[in-house]
């Protein structure tokens, strides 16, 4: 599943692909299929850590950051594009992720593995300034639809640096969802409404739905 990643992440030609891995075996598998692998400390608390690990690593370090997790295997390309767009045009935002439009069903509401966001323009679909992400249903009284988040992110090097040095925070530690990190501690990360889709994988049940995808199964 992250060879797949990493060979749609190259299918792009958006920009230098890398695998920023905590185990031998993944970074040899990486290496033998042709890509760029960095071995990372296994102990560090989140994915936003391992990469500013495995930057330092890098022989210059870039100016913007594309984290493509390696349990989506399956996204749609005008993603990446639509996020990185938001961020290089405005200088305040240091953290762009894309959002999608849900469906109110029982299933969705309950998955706690969907995470829910609300965010300055969700009333009218535009982009804006991410105000909470909740594995609980929010806003409370939504009747018609809510935003899942798509664990995506683009990343200011500058704002990357700021987010590891913080530590994770309390909000971060009770939802575990590590950009609470950047909101509890007053950073502008902004949320991206997208049509394409994006696929995870959180339980085993999930590859069943992602083999339906004839380009991965």
């Amino acid at each position: 599943m992250i060879l797949h990643v990493l060979h749609m992440a190259q299918s792009l030609k958006f920009c230098e692909c890398y695998v920023a891995c905590c185990c031998e075996s993944v970074k040899k598998i990486v290496e033998n299929s042709g890509g760029k692998a960095i071995l990372t400390d296994p102990d560090l608390p989140s994915g936003t850590d391992r990469i500013w690990a495995a930057m330092a690593e890098l022989p210059v370090e870039p100016e913007f950051v594309i984290n493509l997790q390696g349990d989506i295997p399956v996204f749609s390309e005008s993603i990446i594009p639509a996020i990185f767009k938001i961020l290089k045009n405005d200088i305040s935002i240091d953290i762009t992720t894309p959002v999608t439009a849900c469906n109110i069903k029982e299933e969705n509401v309950k998955n706690q593995n969907m995470v829910k966001v609300i965010f300055n323009g969700m009333d009218d679909g535009k982009p804006g300034r991410a105000i909470y992400f909740s594995r609980n249903l929010i806003p409370s009284g939504v009747t018609q639809s809510f935003y899942s988040h798509i664990g995506i992110y683009a990343y200011r090097r500058e704002a990357l640096k700021r987010f590891v040095s913080m530590g994770p925070s309390y909000l971060e530690t009770i939802e575990r969802l590590e950009q609470l990190r950047a909101i509890q501690n007053g950073m502008n990360i902004w949320a991206v409404p997208v049509q394409g889709v994006a696929i995870s994988v959180d339980i085993v049940d999930d590859l069943a739905i992602v083999n339906r995808y004839n380009h991965f199964a």
